[in-house]
């Protein structure tokens, strides 16, 4: 399985007060139609226009910066941190207990 470039979104504080401002409202627009579908149409059918919904929202969303392309590589490096910090961690608590501590060693792929 490769990995693939990945969207994100933007934490809140990040887009400037007007794309805030102007997500917010296509968030209260994406709700209202979404509970309009579901007041009005059969259920399976409500389903698949919530996804078409859904992907007009996104990409709207991704073509205003509201979120951000994460590679591979990024995505190694956020996994990779977080892996050091829960091993310190569980190291912390075997420490306390008396074990022996935990190692991350990297591989060599054949």
């Amino acid at each position: 399985m490769a990995l693939e470039t990945i969207w994100r979104q933007l934490a809140f504080h990040k887009p400037s007060d007007a794309q805030k401002q102007e997500k917010l409202q296509k968030d209260s627009e994406y709700e209202i139609a979404v509970r309009n579908l579901y007041a009005s149409l059969p259920r399976e059918q409500a389903i698949a226009e919530k996804q078409k919904l859904w992907s007009d929202y996104y990409q709207w969303a991704v073509s205003q910066g509201l979120y951000e392309q994460v590679t591979p590589e990024q995505q190694l490096a956020e996994a990779e941190t977080g892996l050091t910090a829960l091993v310190e961690q569980v190291n912390l608590i075997r420490t306390e207990l008396g074990k022996s501590l935990i190692e991350v060693k990297e591989l060599a792929v054949l």
